[in-house]
């Protein structure tokens, strides 16, 4: 059994993605036996009860865009203070914009620490907040220097890995890629019937890269074959104002349905309520980077067929034949894949049940978390 310190810079009272692989893993992480406790910012009045241990930092700049700051200057010493009176065998960060306590903490006293890494800060700020480049370039430094300073790092994709190791000069020897995963005791098909129509379905946060502009673009493209055929976006983002302009424009308003941000529990009756769900995740960002899609995976584990992009980290929708992979940013090939898929009834049922065998063969929190646990046991 391992004391584990899993720090992170995350608002937690926010459902989305973050929360899911935290608090997953987290759970996954006592189930095996081993001793955590969740430091994490307080940013609201009351906090959630979690089944963890937890150590809420309180933050007075709640609604100031510097209560990250502040808080990373709180976290230091909250953590030093802990380290010194329950010392943990290991410190887990899951890396936010400037999160450096743990590294610098760990170097001081010699406990191991293991940095998570999802995605390049400096690169998501900028697209994100449009920061000027001088602010960027000192997150890019402390990213640089969080990571060299980390014993090992945990990426989520391939892609990730190499970035890190080039573009932080990290050994990549230090760098263990582990993808995401789905809880299949959430995420199941439940044989919900949903009508006489069809379905196509996204899950997701509505920001640029995820590519939802394309689905949506593709809609009257696949009514000329199929009229019955409607589109379930469930989620909430920068782009959605964007989005619903471009379903009046198109004028398909009638066959969208925006179900905006929903709680945890209920993402599953959505999607099984899908056909189809799609991953329709643009170049650029994702080609570096590679995916390693939570929705992905939620998808797989409700049988669901899928429709993704030709990017890294989702070929196993290829290789395993659980949809199409189409081209990212081609809205007549994805129309084209989705009008096939359903043309073709026999294959639908048939990926439904391969889908869910692999993901409870491949993808579950568990077989992510005991991989995680082995890192953070192993010497050196």
């Amino acid at each position: 059994m391992l004391k584990i310190y899993y720090i992170c810079a995350v608002d937690l009272s926010n459902f989305d993605a973050q929360r899911t692989h935290i608090l997953e893993v987290i759970s996954e992480m006592q189930m095996l036996g081993n001793d955590v406790m969740l430091l994490l910012p307080r940013f609201q009045s009351t906090i959630e009860n979690f089944p963890f241990n937890i150590c809420p930092i309180n933050v007075l700049l709640k609604s100031s865009k510097l209560k990250f700051v502040e808080y990373e200057i709180r976290l230091f010493f909250v953590l030093l203070w802990r380290c010194l009176r329950n010392r943990p065998d290991v410190l887990f960060t899951r890396k936010g914009f400037l999160t450096i306590a743990p590294g610098i903490i760990g170097k001081i006293l010699r406990i191991k620490t293991v940095l998570e890494v999802n995605g390049i800060v400096a690169d998501e700020v900028k697209s994100a907040f449009g920061l000027p480049d001088v602010a960027v370039a000192i997150f890019e430094k402390i990213e640089r220097w969080n990571c060299r300073i980390s014993d090992k790092i945990i990426a989520v994709t391939d892609g990730l890995k190499s970035m890190i190791s080039e573009r932080f000069s990290v050994d990549i020897s230090r760098i263990i890629v582990i993808s995401n995963g789905v809880n299949i005791r959430q995420f199941h098909p439940n044989g919900r019937q949903t009508g006489t129509g069809i379905r196509l379905g996204f899950v997701g946060n509505l920001v640029n890269w995820a590519g939802v502009e394309i689905l949506v673009r593709s809609l009257p493209l696949i009514r000329q074959h199929f009229q019955n055929v409607e589109l379930l976006i469930v989620g909430d983002g920068q782009e959605r104002r964007d989005l619903e302009n471009l379903v009046q424009s198109l004028n398909v308003q009638s066959q969208v349905t925006f179900a905006g941000k929903v709680a945890p529990q209920e993402v599953p009756d959505f999607i099984n309520q899908c056909d189809i769900c799609y991953v329709p995740a643009i170049a650029g960002r994702n080609s570096k980077i590679g995916g390693s899609s939570l929705k992905l995976y939620e998808y797989l584990a409700c049988g669901k067929p899928v429709i993704v992009s030709d990017i890294p980290g989702l070929d196993m929708v290829r290789t395993h034949q659980l949809g199409r992979v189409v081209p990212p940013g081609d809205v007549a090939a994805l129309a084209s894949a989705t009008i096939d898929l359903l043309r073709n009834p026999d294959e639908l049922r048939t990926i439904a049940t391969r889908a869910r065998a692999i993901a409870e063969q491949q993808f579950t929190w568990t077989q992510t978390t005991e991989k995680i646990m082995e890192i953070c046991a192993k010497k050196g």
